[in-house]
């Protein structure tokens, strides 16, 4: 498979790819996550840092020197 069909998956497909199973419990389970979950920001120098956010106890991102909530889309300053 080329790098561009693997690509144009979507989040989903590729996490079922990942995890190799064919029980049909376990895939409803990764598809719910799939579509429950944000999508993680692209992926920078640094890596991908995540922390919990201080309104709504979710996921927040580190996106340059922010904090950016991926549900309620709080910001905090990274360098306080």
């Amino acid at each position: 498979m080329t790098d561009f069909a693997d690509e144009a998956r979507t989040r989903t497909a590729r996490l079922l790819r990942m995890a190799a199973t064919h029980d049909e419990r376990t895939r409803a389970q990764i598809v719910e996550y799939a579509a429950t979950t944000p999508d993680p920001p692209l992926m920078s120098p640094q890596g991908i840092h995540t922390t919990g956010c201080s309104r709504c106890r979710r996921t927040m991102w580190l996106q340059r020197d922010l904090w950016v909530c991926s549900s309620c889309g709080h910001m905090e300053d990274a360098c306080p």
